[in-house]
């Protein structure tokens, strides 16, 4: 083994510089069995040079049309060499097919591209290996000319021989049918970049994208272009953004092919749907709440109790009162509670709990605490006014006893069931009632500044003069 294996110089110059390197490693590996032979075989040279079975045949199919091998069985694959010196001298020993098919690849090219023999070996293995007609490849070479100028990727025109051997391709014709539909998605891709403004050749990746958007999600060109005007929503449009977007347009349209018209029909049955909410929540101002699927959902539910018309109006009175979104669908329960249907119905309603709130503040005023407006509070109140009888200037005068109370309303509630049952409606009797009841004072040390003449009151001037003041708006003497 550690002997010479003469290589031709006619082989060094004339063969090796257009093989691939694995091929000529193939064939060196192979000449030297020939010179020293020993027990070998496809599967024993693969572990040696560190390359499969398949690569080792596909070089030497390779020399075989290069005329330097010739294949002598197939079970199992063995080959004779030919010296490279009397092949010069030798007619017809290189395979006159790809000898003709290589020529044709390169009048294809011109002075355009320089090819190389393992290029375009590469191209003649999608004969042999794929099935493809020649007729098929070399129309192949000439369309990725066309769509990406001479000097292609030959690995991106394989992939695209991987699809026409997919597809059952036999002629020219049926190329064009497959390569004008990837001429669409080369256009197409790059008309979606522009609408990005990003000013480049699209990626692979986003190609693919746009593929799948065409052939297996049915969205026209027209379509997807206009689709981009619903990214601007995203900072850095993209790919990945718009293929969103046309993912949620696909699920709710449910169409085999997707076009603008339909994208556009879409569109303003989203707006018609999203008007009244974006109405809501302008009444609302609240700018963090945004409309999507969660806020349309809860809208959705307000139109179940009421016309956009009154949930709006809804919205406004929750504003006054600076309320959250949710309330509003509170607000709409608790109206169709009351039985309110109407507009006219809930606005006079709505005037009612205002005149409620209006006193409930005036109590809380007199308390000298901040008003606390709620339904609570407004209950009492009609529980007072409406059910007990109660007026306005007796629940203001008895509004002094809950003075000092944590929690004047409960309080307050307390003072006047007790009037109640005793029969005491007037602000008079409940001073003297009050009076009456209250315990009486331990008796002080009297100290001479006390020794004055004292004053005597009537009914009306035992209230304190704060609540007299009170009583004289209330009756319009003031």
């Amino acid at each position: 083994m550690f002997d010479v294996t003469p290589v031709d110089n006619l082989f060094i110059l004339e063969h090796m510089p257009g093989a691939q390197g694995d091929h000529v490693k193939v064939y060196l590996y192979g000449l030297m069995q020939c010179y020293h032979p020993q027990e070998s075989s496809i599967e024993k040279m693969g572990l040696e040079l560190n390359m499969t079975e398949e690569e080792i045949l596909a070089a030497y199919r390779y020399w075989e049309r290069r005329g330097l091998v010739h294949r002598v069985s197939d079970r199992p694959p063995t080959f004779r060499y030919v010296n490279a010196k009397k092949l010069m001298f030798m007619d017809n020993q290189a395979d006159p097919a790809y000898e003709a098919f290589a020529q044709a690849v390169h009048s294809m090219f011109d002075n355009k591209r320089k090819l190389y023999g393992k290029e375009v070996s590469r191209c003649y293995e999608w004969v042999e290996q794929m099935g493809l007609p020649q007729e098929v490849v070399l129309r192949l070479l000439e369309r990725m000319i066309e769509l990406r100028g001479p000097k292609f990727s030959f690995d991106s025109a394989e992939k695209r021989a991987v699809e026409l051997a997919e597809a059952g391709a036999r002629c020219a014709e049926d190329v064009d049918v497959v390569l004008d539909r990837d001429k669409k998605v080369l256009e197409g891709s790059r008309a979606v970049l522009r609408q990005f403004s990003i000013f480049r050749e699209p990626t692979q990746a986003e190609m693919n994208l746009y593929s799948k958007w065409m052939k297996e999600w049915g969205y026209t060109p027209e379509a997807i272009t206009a689709a981009c005007g619903e990214t601007t929503n995203s900072k850095q449009p993209s790919f990945k953004y718009l293929d969103g977007v046309l993912r949620d347009k696909r699920e709710k349209i449910a169409a085999k092919t997707i076009s603008a018209a339909q994208l556009e029909k879409s569109k303003q049955t989203r707006e018609a749907t999203e008007a009244p909410l974006r109405r809501l929540l302008g009444a609302l101002n609240k700018p963090g709440v945004t409309v999507n699927e969660s806020t349309l959902a809860i809208y959705a539910e307000m139109r179940a109790l009421y016309t956009d018309d009154i949930i709006l109006l809804a919205g406004k009175e929750c504003a006054k009162r600076q309320c959250e979104f949710e309330d509003v669908l509170k607000t709409l329960k608790n109206w169709n509670k009351n039985g309110l249907r109407t507009a006219e119905q809930i606005g006079e309603y709505m005037q009612q709990v205002g005149q409620y709130n209006e006193f409930v503040d005036q109590l809380y005023t007199v308390w000298g605490k901040t008003s606390r407006s709620s339904a609570a509070n407004r209950a009492l109140v009609r529980k007072w006014t409406e059910e007990w009888n109660f007026t306005r200037e007796m629940i203001v005068a008895c509004a002094a006893y809950a003075r000092e109370a944590e929690r004047p309303m409960p309080y307050l509630n307390g003072v006047l069931d007790n009037f109640r049952k005793q029969g005491i409606f007037t602000p008079e009797a409940a001073a003297a009632a009050h009076a009456e009841h209250k315990p009486a004072a331990k008796p002080g040390k009297v100290v001479r500044e006390q020794q004055y003449e004292q004053r005597s009151y009537d009914d009306e001037q035992a209230l304190p003069e704060w609540m007299q003041q009170r009583l004289k708006e209330m009756n319009g003497d003031a």
